[in-house]
């Protein structure tokens, strides 16, 4: 049976970005099972920007509660095998959901991270290491937000940290299901178009770095 994907898309201050990242998951080879995008009370126009795909995607509205609860309003609402994030400023390449399944259905892995580009600020490569295991995530995150997560693996650990504030709610997660045993898988294939910024979200996070390590390291005390 082939493995079935849920792409869910949450969005804050976005609109500019949010038509072109929902056409790029609507234009793939093979299609998602559905696409979910979850407006977190944001104040633009991104609601009714969703609104316009209705017939094609499902949408929900929620007060803000940031991305880690976003992306959890995506999980308790999909009814595909595998949940696959993906932020409104970035895009899927065509054959990005293709490749992912071939990957699950060879591996029946848990994670399935592909390779990446970046652009606008910056405009690079990004190829992932093979297979990296727990221990590697000690010195930097190795995989990207944008991966495909079994659905009931991500259910057993709750979903996305709200612990996670300021960000690094990928890198907890990431650690929390390999502590768990869970198989990830890496693609060298490039999939994702990945925006880069002169402000963006990441640059929070690092600058709560200290914070946000000491967080996983309270909640993971042997990952260190």
């Amino acid at each position: 049976m082939n493995p079935t994907l849920s792409v869910i898309i949450p969005v804050f201050n976005q609109a500019q970005y949010l038509v072109t990242c929902i056409e790029s998951v609507l234009d793939q080879t093979v299609k998602p099972h559905e696409i979910i995008v979850v407006i977190d009370g944001s104040p633009d126009n991104s609601l009714e920007i969703a609104k316009s795909y209705e017939s094609k995607i499902k949408v929900i509205s929620q007060v803000n509660k940031g991305l880690a609860s976003a992306r959890n309003t995506g999980l308790m609402n999909m009814t595909g095998d595998y949940f696959f994030p993906l932020d409104a400023d970035d895009m899927m390449l065509e054959n990005c959901i293709e490749r992912i399944s071939q990957v699950i259905e060879e591996t029946n892995a848990d994670i399935v991270a592909p390779s990446f580009k970046t652009f606008g600020k910056y405009n690079e490569p990004v190829i992932l290491m093979a297979n990296p295991t727990l221990d590697d995530f000690k010195t930097s995150n190795r995989i990207p937000y944008f991966s495909a997560i079994k659905k009931e693996a991500l259910l057993e650990v709750g979903g996305y940290s709200p612990r996670m504030t300021f960000g690094y709610e990928d890198l907890h997660l990431w650690v929390n299901l390999l502590t768990r045993g869970k198989k990830l898988i890496t693609i060298p294939d490039m999939l994702i178009l990945y925006r880069t910024k002169e402000k963006s979200m990441i640059h929070e996070a690092q600058s709560h770095h200290q914070e946000l390590m000491t967080q996983i390291y309270k909640d993971f005390p042997n990952f260190q």
